[in-house]
């Protein structure tokens, strides 16, 4: 197969629908010889900050001159970047050969067991294989959704990761706090460290598990603390405490208190890997941290002098700290606006946290059948809105509205993000 046909390929495939577990993935693995115990893992799950907290550990162990190979999703421009190993994402030459090779595995497993893999079993299995195939030393491999029947749940890491949670996926992970937490702690492994930053009956439920396997837990203000942050522009200081260490003046180039808070996630993950990983030392991970990026998250950049901000913000909890981040950076600047939200999203929480009556929106439908329509979100927007036929053209005429004390916010929906970022680069060419 070719790069678009690998593509094609996938996306014939079953999402979600069918009977959770693990056994379509394990023996899609056992026909590929098993490439996920060929190398040491970072397991991360929860709500919001898995991919930034994934940025951080990628940057320090790089740093620490560590092979490292990284697992995320979803993509913003093409599925190449969810595979990255050894500094870079596949190119389309490398995902195509691996795909051929799990196409042939994945035939002959949906003979022996009478059901066809999921798309994202397809591409975990296609990750496992590439960082074999590349020889990584470490993998930091997040969560697809939820945990405990995840695809990726199948490894037996160094340390298990469960950054937060909230409500998100209901349909597939529960209706309360306590049964989406059940989800998210069956990576929790026995006998392995698990870090969290989670509280209330999500830490409950969590420590519940974390009882029954015997694992040692590391909890937000218990055995990690922020003890400083200074923001400034584009970045923050911040010092840590951990496990009684205090690190110092810690630079960190992305923005946001819950950034702080994932990277004290990253750092006592850290803290527990250097007792075997020599290589890990306090310079690494502080030159680490000053050069970790993460497209998408607080992402700016300039445009006529005008500050231009993409930001993943598609649920309550990832409103809430991008206004927060707003706030912080943008205090006395009127927003405008460039929000699409899908149907099974929490689109009024999301909107009362970032939108104020000065504010403006310009309303576009996201690029997937899942968009709801801009007329459903002008009826919940509390200011000046202008319905938008196609991304591009929503964020050409914010451009056009923004004057000096603005700044412009592109949020919502991932599957717009990735559009916004193919426009801003074709913009600054």
């Amino acid at each position: 197969m070719n790069y678009q046909e690998s593509i094609t390929w996938l996306e014939k495939a079953t999402s979600f629908g069918i009977k959770p577990g693990l056994k379509r993935i394990e023996s899609l693995l056992f026909h590929l010889g098993n490439p996920e115990n060929k190398y040491k893992v970072i397991h991360i799950t929860g709500t919001n900050g898995k991919g930034s907290t994934a940025a951080f550990l990628t940057s320090v162990l790089e740093t620490s001159g560590i092979r490292v190979g990284r697992y995320t999703s979803p993509h913003l421009l093409t599925y190449t970047e969810r595979i990255y190993a050894l500094g870079r994402n596949s190119n389309k030459k490398e995902f195509a050969e691996i795909a051929t090779i799990v196409k042939k595995a994945s035939d002959i497993v949906s003979v022996e067991i009478g059901e066809f893999p999921t798309e994202f079993e397809l591409l975990t299995a296609m990750a496992f294989l590439y960082f074999a195939k590349k020889q990584v030393e470490y993998v930091v491999l997040e969560v697809g959704m939820g945990g405990r029947y995840d695809s990726t749940n199948v490894v037996l890491p160094l340390v298990s990761i469960i950054t937060n949670v909230a409500r998100e996926h209901t349909k597939y992970l529960g209706d309360t706090i306590t049964e989406i937490a059940w989800n998210k702690a069956g990576v929790i492994k026995e006998n392995i460290p698990c870090v969290t930053a989670a509280d209330g009956l999500a830490l409950h439920e969590i420590r519940k598990e974390a009882g029954k396997k015997k694992s040692p837990l590391y909890i937000y203000e218990e055995a990690f603390f922020i003890k400083n942050r200074k923001p400034y522009p584009g970045g923050q200081e911040v010092s840590f405490e951990v496990m009684e260490k205090l690190w110092q003046d810690m630079k960190i180039s992305l923005v946001g208190s819950h950034q702080a808070i994932n990277a004290g996630i990253a750092l006592m993950s850290l803290s527990i890997l250097q007792k075997q990983e020599f290589r890990i030392t306090e310079d690494s991970i502080r030159k680490g941290y000053i050069q970790v990026f993460w497209p998408g998250r607080f992402e700016m950049h300039m445009i006529d002098g005008i500050p231009f901000v993409m930001d993943g913000a598609h649920n309550a909890a990832g409103a809430k700290t991008l206004k927060e981040a707003l706030e912080e950076q943008f205090d006395d600047y009127r927003r405008v606006f460039v929000f699409t939200s899908l149907q099974d999203k929490d689109t009024t929480a999301v909107i009362s946290y970032l939108m104020r009556p000065q504010d403006k929106v310009f309303i576009v439908e996201a690029p997937t059948p899942r968009t709801r329509s801009t007329h459903d979100m002008a009826l919940m927007v509390p200011c000046a809105y202008q319905e938008e036929i196609s991304v591009e053209q929503a964020l050409n005429d914010a451009v056009m509205e923004a004057a000096d004390k603005d700044v412009i916010v592109v949020c919502g929906s991932l599957y717009m993000l990735g559009e916004a970022v193919s426009w801003y680069k074709g913009k600054n060419k």
